[in-house]
């Protein structure tokens, strides 16, 4: 199979850069999930291993979510059988069971998948490891398509790069993103190999899916030219002007620091928004700033105004006269008296008392609802709201207003906020800064510590949700 491989697939294509970088790599480890782009990755990074006599650094890496049962464990046999034959150590890891149920979402699964290579490879910022993926120039479509309908950056739409970071040590690489998924397979019938195919990927539920079969197939019939080269191209011109940015934004760093977290004011107001918003973002670091917070901050330098904002519990953000800074372990203002705002699905926001709101869309509802019986969501700290579709991009989240009333959950008419507060025994004191969620049509949706409107209830056919959040 491998010795096939040589004559029908062209090696020439793959970026000079992620050579030098698997040949380099004193410890590769490549991610494979049994797909055809990760099976086809093995074979071509063995192949150059055993060409180079190296084959003694490669490991493979497989992590069963445990999401499609029996399905999910054959995907793992079929890759530890897989590596038997090439004679390649596999190191393999499953989501505990009590785990599964937090993996909604492409994200949320990215981050479990993570967090299993970071214990295999005992990665760390001091010891990076080099792991190889299978992602190809259909990913590359498909994640361009899906960044701009949620609003991306040069960095979000740049991706996936041939060449990226991940945090906490991971450094993916990625030789395979100038072919796509139709020559993949076709490279693979003819030398012989074989591979699993995830059913979940035809899913309607599956955003990714959904632009895989209607989206961008239609695309293709509209277009005068093949997409994923145009596509590929664009991703390339776009990562190297985000590492132009970089770069430029390294540089603006060094001469506008003041200390850890302090930044001349002067410095930064004279750069361009593009540097301002990165600036700004390395200066938060951990803390993160929220897509609503960054806009405040970008503005008050443009109308070179004050601002003191809380990013996170006990950390604030202040624009002064002659500096930016982010300071920690401040006191947390117990106020209750905060204006209204909006809150954009797949984004967080803070409350003066160190709260933090969350709205996230989540998909695999069905695999949802078999995490826990319908209607026993944690209604103090989270809820599952069926999705409100296209006609909305965010939710609007203010204080308890008099006379306030909605349907629960349960309830077979709407209740006054007041009593449904003494139904559930919350205190006087708290009741007044519990926000309270609305969709943008009007109609509160959810109060932490209440059920869920009755009319957003999950049901088996829903096949999207909103994910709220509320941590005190």
């Amino acid at each position: 199979m491998c010795a096939r491989l040589e004559s029908e697939f062209d090696s020439s294509r793959i970026s000079p850069r992620v050579l030098r970088r698997i040949d380099d790599a004193e410890t590769l480890y490549l991610a494979c999930s049994g797909g055809a782009d990760s099976v086809l990755a093995l074979l071509v990074v063995y192949s150059r291993l055993v060409e180079l006599d190296r084959l003694d650094r490669l490991a493979v890496l497989h992590f069963n979510h445990g999401l499609r049962g029996a399905a999910s464990d054959g995907d793992a046999s079929f890759v530890q059988s897989l590596c038997s034959d090439l004679d390649v150590h596999c190191v393999d890891g499953r989501a505990e069971e009590s785990d599964t149920g937090k993996i909604t979402n492409e994200e949320s699964a990215r981050e479990a998948r993570f967090a299993f290579f970071r214990e295999a490879t005992g990665a760390s910022e001091a010891g990076p490891v080099c792991i190889v993926s299978g992602h190809h120039a259909d990913d590359v479509v498909e994640s361009m398509l899906i960044r701009l309908s949620r609003g991306a950056g040069l960095q979000g739409l740049s991706a996936p790069r041939e060449l990226s970071k991940a945090g906490g040590g991971l450094e993916f690489v990625r030789p395979l993103l100038d072919f796509g998924r139709a020559e993949i397979h076709d490279v693979l019938r003819t030398v012989g190999g074989l591979w699993r195919e995830d059913e979940s990927n035809q899913s309607d539920a599956n955003y990714r899916a959904r632009l895989r079969k209607g989206a961008i197939p239609s695309w293709e019939d509209a277009a005068d030219r093949p997409i994923r080269r145009g596509v590929g191209l664009s991703r390339r011109l776009l990562a190297e002007d985000a590492e132009a940015l970089e770069y430029c934004a390294e540089q603006a760093w060094s001469l506008a620091c003041q200390g850890e977290r302090r930044l001349s004011r002067a410095s930064v107001s004279g750069l361009p928004t593009a540097l301002q918003r990165r600036l700004l973002d390395r200066l938060a670091g951990k803390d993160f700033l929220s897509a609503q917070t960054m806009d405040l901050a970008l503005k008050a330098l443009e109308g070179q105004e004050a601002l003191k904002i809380q990013i996170s519990a006990g950390s604030l953000l202040t624009l002064g006269d002659d500096d930016i800074s982010v300071a920690n372990n401040c006191p947390v203002e117990n106020d209750s008296n905060w204006a209204p705002f909006y809150l954009p699905i797949g984004t967080r926001a803070f409350l003066p008392d160190g709260s933090k709101l969350s709205c996230d869309k989540v998909f695999a509802v069905k695999e949802l609802l078999g995490s826990f019986e319908l209607g026993s969501n944690q209604d103090a700290e989270k809820v599952y709201l069926s999705s409100l579709g296209n006609s909305s991009e965010r939710l609007y989240v203010r204080r308890k207003l008099p006379g306030d009333a909605f349907k629960p959950r349960g309830k077979s008419s709407p209740k006054k906020l007041k009593n449904l507060f003494i139904d559930r025994k919350i205190a006087a004191e708290s009741r007044g800064k519990l926000p309270v969620f609305e969709c943008e049509t009007g109609g509160i949706v959810w109060v932490p510590g209440l059920p869920p409107a009755a009319e957003r209830s999950l049901e088996l056919d829903t096949y999207a949700a909103l994910r709220l959040t509320y941590e005190r």
